[in-house]
């Protein structure tokens, strides 16, 4: 293309006019051939191999990534490579009567503020002074499969529209990629040296499945809209997925986090991430022990206050369309890493959410246990819930004695009782509480035998529901009164 392109506008500011990428000279070099992706990588190598030594040149010849004609005559190579580029930059850019030198392979490769219309290849390549991508965007296709980035890789402000591969992509120092990847992205196999930043926000697909992470990893702020997959990925430093939102708010179909047979060595923080609709899958993975996770279903306040974009979140679902089989064993994963840190109120939390989705599996019977342990004291947790349903079992009885013992029901007392409604009141209270022994001082054995049949088993009814929901209340005030 030859006129200059605008970028979608941001919210804040506009972005800045993008040129055609035939302007830029680092690209008008990895593009020498046109789409010959075989003569490009060939000639891209040996050209790059000038800034290494004669041994990490050999290298390269061993690993297939150039030809050992190429590296054993450079000087002839550069003669022909600066002539073809500038032919080709000629050619290219019409309009324009200066044409730039060829860039130097000691330095860093830079792509600033263009626009690429065509796929880009650079698979196989060595980049021995890094990658710098700056205000970029791809329109097509992106791959750079099993490339070798020795210095520092950035991509900052970078569009990607179409499939983006690093496959078995080295990363020899610190990358930083703050992108938008509007369709999948790949980082399969990929291993990275350094410290890795992924401010990014990942439209499509994201796979980082069996990745080499050597260095601490930051996954600050990113989003991952589609699936997110680091099965079997392996993690040597720190790793912090802090404020990362997995899935999207408004999708009800489940996009679960996978970590399946992940080895993290080191503490990782999952601090405020967000699952949207969906929790994540640690099954055969192994967590470091001090691994954090938010025990809340919602942001507070002043989260929301520092961070907007926890506004209306979810930290964990309540409904989600995942195997609740496998909902519970994550659950119980957390609930254990937690317990070891000694986070009784978060452990409990997970515990909650355990027994939740226990609710949600087998037969209606094999169900019902868990269910009813949720409704009548929120798994053990809830001092209200059981106190509740203890003054609605006094209520019941209290009513239907006092009917009784005021004689305005059928059968009636064969005597007078003086205070009905206290005597009603005494009497509910006893059946709950039998082991403090009310019942035997204040009425006795013989005034409970007088007693029409319905009521007995109504006392007997009491006493019995009261032993379960009294347990319950014990366990909502253990855990509140537990010792941090």
């Amino acid at each position: 293309m030859r006129d200059e392109i605008e970028a979608p506008e941001a919210p804040a500011a506009p972005q800045p006019k993008l040129k055609p990428a035939n302007e830029n000279p680092w690209y008008v070099l990895m593009t020498l051939y046109g789409d010959d992706h075989e003569r490009n990588r060939l000639v891209w190598n040996a050209w790059a191999g000038q800034a290494l030594t004669v041994g990490e040149r050999n290298a390269l010849v061993e690993k297939g990534m150039a030809s050992a004609l190429d590296v054993e005559n450079l000087h002839a190579l550069q003669q022909k490579i600066t002539a073809t580029f500038k032919s080709e930059f000629a050619r290219r850019n019409v309009a324009k009567s200066d044409i730039p030198e060829l860039p130097n392979p000691n330095h860093p490769v830079r792509l600033a503020k263009i626009y690429v219309e065509e796929e880009v290849n650079l698979s196989g390549r060595i980049f021995p002074r890094g990658l710098h991508l700056s205000n970029v965007r791809f329109g097509k296709n992106f791959f750079a499969e099993f490339s070798s980035f020795e210095e520092v890789c950035s991509a900052s402000k970078v569009e990607f529209e179409g499939k983006v591969s690093f496959f078995g992509a080295e990363f020899g120092s610190d990358s930083n990629f703050s992108c938008f990847f509007k369709r999948e992205v790949t980082f399969e196999y990929s291993r990275f040296k350094g410290q890795v930043t992924f401010k990014s926000t990942f439209g499509g697909d994201a796979d980082f499945r069996k990745g080499k992470f050597v260095d601490e990893v930051n996954f600050l702020d990113a989003v991952f809209e589609g699936s997110s997959n680091f099965n079997a990925a392996n993690f040597s430093g720190r790793v912090k997925f802090s404020g990362v939102s997995f899935g999207r708010p408004s999708s009800s179909q489940p996009n679960s986090p996978s970590f399946r047979d992940c080895q993290f060595q080191h503490p990782t923080s999952f601090h405020q991430a967000v699952f949207w609709n969906a929790y994540p899958d640690f099954s055969g993975a192994i967590l470091h022990d001090k691994t954090t996770f938010t025990a809340r279903r919602t942001p507070t306040e002043s989260e929301v206050k520092s961070s907007s974009s926890l506004k209306g979140a979810l930290y964990w679902p309540d409904h989600t369309q995942q195997d609740p089989e496998s909902v519970r064993e994550t659950c119980s994963t957390i609930r254990h890493i937690l317990a070891k840190q000694g986070l009784p109120e978060d452990e409990h939390f997970f515990f909650r959410r355990e027994m939740h989705f226990a609710g949600k599996i087998g037969s209606l019977w094999q169900r019902l246990p868990y269910l009813l342990f949720g409704l009548f004291s929120e798994y053990g947790y809830s001092i209200l819930r059981p106190t509740l349903w203890l003054l609605g079992v006094w209520a019941l009885g209290f009513a239907a004695f006092w009917g009784y013992l005021s004689g305005c029901c059928v059968p009636a007392p064969d005597t007078v009782i003086e205070r009905p409604m206290g005597s009603a009141m005494a009497l509910s209270f006893s059946n709950l509480f039998p082991l403090f022994g009310f019942g035997r001082v204040y009425f006795g054995a013989e005034f409970m035998m007088r007693l029409p049949a319905v009521l007995k088993t109504l006392a007997g009814l009491q006493t019995v529901a009261s032993l379960p929901l009294l347990f319950f209340l014990g366990l909502g005030l253990r855990q509140r009164f537990r010792l941090r």
